[in-house]
């Protein structure tokens, strides 16, 4: 028989699943209350138990577990600076289609532009994915091709929601762009020990 802190989990994680699914596949316009309680099976009651202030409290901790789940896929990487990050990043982005936890993420980081609210309580997680995701902080000094590169990985990741989307030429446009810019000495060598461990 579960404990009330086992079912109490269990009710977080499928609000939090819900949501997640939502933003990926309908975006943030089709996250209501209503249509997170119906997909997660659960009334609105329990989401305002667990998140009083709706999604101003669901959303920040969604982000939050999102960007460690990122973060912690980078890590075990163990890149050994910002440059070899983006190109963790990138290369992710060559080997399948952008991830529905990302296309989340970009979904809360455009919708707070037009929240005063919700941008208040997730910027501080925004900011921090900066070092947790690329190792830096907002004032290190950036060369402009490891931006370049920052530039391109958005943008691919932003990409999804064109019309012409298409993951093949995605990966295209990112070899070409890597043939230009080619990661550091040794790195592909590195991850590949990696991957096969």
């Amino acid at each position: 028989m579960a404990t009330q802190l086992q079912r109490s989990t269990q009710t977080q994680q499928q609000l939090l699943a819900a949501t997640e699914r939502l933003l990926a596949e309908q975006g943030y316009a089709a996250v209501s209350e209503a249509r997170i309680c119906d997909l997660a099976n659960l009334t609105r009651g329990a989401l305002r138990h667990h998140y009083p202030n709706g999604r101003y409290d669901l959303l920040p901790v969604l982000l939050e577990k999102l960007i460690a789940k990122q973060s912690e896929k980078i890590e075990a990487a163990q890149p050994q600076n910002p440059r070899e990050r983006v190109y963790l990043m990138l290369f992710g982005l060559l080997e399948a289609s952008i991830q529905p936890e990302t296309v989340a993420i970009l979904e809360v980081w455009m919708a707070a532009r037009g929240d005063a609210k919700l941008a208040e309580r997730i910027n501080p997680i925004m900011n921090s994915s900066i070092e947790r995701l690329f190792g830096m902080t907002p004032d290190t000094p950036i060369d402009p091709d490891l931006l370049a590169l920052r530039c391109l990985l958005h943008g691919a990741c932003m990409h999804c929601y064109s019309v012409d989307y298409r993951h093949e030429e995605l990966v295209r446009a990112i070899q070409w762009v890597l043939e230009r810019l080619p990661p550091p000495a040794g790195f592909v060598e590195r991850l590949s020990a990696a991957q096969a461990a």
